[in-house]
């Protein structure tokens, strides 16, 4: 080789070593904000249970987390959002339980949160209480049962729309009670309940009393989930102790990021999630707002539990067939 080669050759390595000497190292993630798409609009249960989750999570994260509400389609938008973004955790996705029921409530949509998304973990529900109008002779399930067999489609159920938390749980009551009642659509929630006080509709399952709170108009029947009881209605029975086993249906809110995110990054964020859900100050405002925690945690059990819910209220919606 020439000493000119030689040279040429020498400067060439000692310019590489040099350039991986002041490269710097890949930063640990996260290294910068992070944004929470939520599929909800400000103010309801996932957008809070999203807002006191991410409160904690950005101290344990040492970063800022921004939420940013985009409701609308069924959560499609978002999801949409989130998928696009580039694989590497500082884009998520929060939504409620609608994302079981988009393949079915639209099933011409180009988003598949299972074909787009990565599960992170669930981060908290929120049961419902059964409520019903003083008119209804009935003080619990098995009563109200009773009377619903001896008046077939007598008695009427109403939410803000197919689809929604409330309609999803007056379908499963109806499928799995054998109860013959019919379902009566709303655009609102407050809608819906001035006609319950109004005893034009019989029932209705709702997250919150709300405007109902106090009322002598109405009573609690049962409460949506199996377990203990809820602590918002600590006297009133789940429906699963009242006979009805099995029966559950919540307001659950869960987290996922773009498809092929490193898997360490679900992880860590798992890990932000469960010393949130471990803080005596997350478990008060919980507690304050009605929320429950989850029962477990992590990319594995979403992934189940997702596939599990999808098909659970696809059969649900294909069977009761209610419109809107």
């Amino acid at each position: 080789m020439s000493r000119l080669s030689h040279l040429l050759s020498s400067s060439i390595t000692l310019g590489v070593i040099s350039l991986f000497a002041i490269a710097p190292a890949h930063a640990a993630y996260p290294d910068r904000t992070i944004t929470i798409v939520c599929a909800s609009g400000a103010g309801g249960a996932v957008d809070v249970t999203t807002r006191i989750i991410t409160d904690h999570m950005a101290k344990t994260l040492g970063q800022n987390i921004v939420v940013q509400n985009e409701p609308g389609a069924g959560g499609t938008l978002a999801i949409n959002q989130v998928g696009k973004a580039p694989p590497d955790g500082y884009t998520l996705l929060t939504i409620g339980p609608t994302v079981s029921t988009l393949k079915e409530l639209f099933p011409k949509a180009t988003v598949d949160v299972q074909r787009d998304l990565e599960p992170v973990t669930i981060i908290g529900q929120t049961p419902m209480v059964l409520v019903v109008h003083k008119d209804v002779p009935a003080t619990e399930y098995k009563s109200l049962l009773a009377y619903i067999k001896a008046h077939p489609d007598e008695l009427t159920f109403a939410s803000n729309g197919r689809g929604s938390a409330g309609h999803l749980a007056g379908s499963l009551f109806k499928k799995m009670a054998g109860a013959d009642i019919r379902y009566i659509p709303y655009r609102t929630t407050p809608q819906a309940t001035a006609d319950l006080l109004g005893g034009r509709i019989s029932m209705i399952w709702l997250s919150s009393l709300g405007n109902l709170a106090g009322s002598d108009k109405v009573r609690p029947v049962a409460v949506s989930i199996t377990g203990e009881r809820w602590n918002q209605f600590p006297n009133v029975p789940t429906f699963d102790e009242m006979g009805l086993k099995g029966y559950e249906a919540t307001t659950w809110v869960s987290m996922y990021v773009a498809k092929d995110t490193p898997p360490e990054v679900a992880e860590k964020l798992t890990a932000a999630v469960n010393a949130a859900l471990s803080s005596p100050e997350v478990q008060k405002r919980f507690e304050s707002a009605g929320i429950v925690k989850p029962r477990a945690t992590g990319p594995e059990f979403l992934k189940k539990y997702l596939s599990d819910e999808i098909e659970k209220w696809g059969d649900i919606l294909r069977t009761t067939k209610d419109t809107d």
